[in-house]
């Protein structure tokens, strides 16, 4: 199955889908290549939990195949 951006050229990804990490890190992302994922981004799935979700872009600045994260959805208030 290919991958295909959601909106444009963005990526969505859930916090599950990246393996749940706590930590930055960079994560392999199959098909696509390495998500530099950092302390916010980590900060925010701690806060979220399950429902933590990411969109993500090709940064053209770090290189070819290196992602990183350009907004987190955001729950819905109650």
């Amino acid at each position: 199955m290919a991958i295909e951006p959601v909106v444009g050229d963005k990526y969505f990804f859930t916090w599950a889908e990246l393996g749940k990490p706590t930590v930055a890190a960079e994560i392999k992302l199959p098909g696509l290549g390495i998500l530099i994922f950092d302390d916010g981004d980590a900060h925010y799935a701690k806060q979220i939990g399950e429902n933590a979700a990411y969109f993500i872009r090709r940064s053209r600045v770090m290189g070819e195949g290196i992602y990183v994260v350009v907004s987190r959805q955001q729950p819905a208030e109650q």
